[in-house]
């Protein structure tokens, strides 16, 4: 009887054993076909994204300050204060153009308006490049998560198409415009007649509203889809610059000359 049951324990303990034995080379192997895998994908992205189809080429920012006026006589005696960025982003596709580097699709996702949620309203949406840097009967905006492009192929699309929705060209001549705007920094602002004030950044100063209190970091990602059906993105993020809005209406350039300006490609 002892015999038998030493016979059953070791039988057990065998197979506990193998078992044992089976996950673990199992996992091994698991690990090996996912690492191999996973360099076999970034061997395939580094292929893919040696040569820049689309990269940034330059970001222009135009930024500014205005007021409604809200009181039924029109004496500037109820305004409603604002700031606006006008933001212009060039895209460079190269010289001669195919399939590869034109547009088939363009839309910009995961906007996200970083600063002080204390004062105004924040949005980020599309303006027509004829009005970039204009006020032109700015209302407040509805927050977005992403901005869709109708994208214009040829002369006739042209003709016929609707510039106050979001308009691109395939070939990409002309820059992805949008406008920041925060709205409503102050309320129930008033202004005498006889002051010589001008609706720009010297409001704010007026009002006592810093730059501080209206910093922002404006994050989106623009996303091309080329006529190849190959997706390209690239993220964008900066900080709004605001240090010298007192000083009116300023008009910017920023430094794309770096990778994280180039459009990668995704799967």
């Amino acid at each position: 009887m002892k015999k038998m049951n030493k016979r059953i324990f070791c039988i057990v303990l065998m197979s506990i054993i193998f078992v044992a034995l089976i996950i673990t080379y199992g996992s091994i192997i698991s690990h090996h076909i996912i690492n191999k895998q996973f360099a076999k994908k970034n061997v395939e992205l580094f292929e893919n994204n040696k040569e820049d189809i689309f990269k940034v080429d330059k970001i222009i920012i135009c930024s500014s300050a205005s007021a409604i006026d809200k009181s039924e006589e029109r004496n500037l005696s109820n305004l409603s204060l604002y700031q606006y960025t006008d933001i212009a982003v060039y895209i460079n596709n190269g010289e001669e153009l195919t399939e590869k580097n034109t547009i088939k699709e363009l839309y910009i996702d995961k906007i996200k308006l970083e600063g002080n949620n204390d004062i105004g309203s924040k949005s980020l949406t599309y303006k027509m490049a004829k009005s970039f840097g204009l006020k032109e009967d700015i209302q407040e905006a509805k927050e977005t998560n992403d901005i869709h492009f109708n994208v214009i192929h040829t002369n006739e699309d042209s003709e016929h198409a609707n510039y106050n929705e979001p308009t691109f060209f395939t070939d990409c001549s002309n820059p992805i415009t949008l406008e920041y705007l925060n709205y409503n920094l102050k309320s129930n602002y008033r202004i005498n007649e006889d002051s010589k004030i001008a609706f720009d950044g010297t409001l704010l100063e007026n009002a006592g509203i810093t730059p501080l209190d209206i910093a922002c970091k404006v994050k989106f990602r623009i996303n091309i889809i080329n006529n190849e059906n190959e997706k390209y993105s690239c993220p964008i993020n900066f900080e709004i610059p605001l240090d010298d809005i007192y000083s009116g209406t300023t008009m910017k350039a920023k430094n794309t000359n770096s990778e994280k300006y180039v459009f990668f490609r995704e799967y």
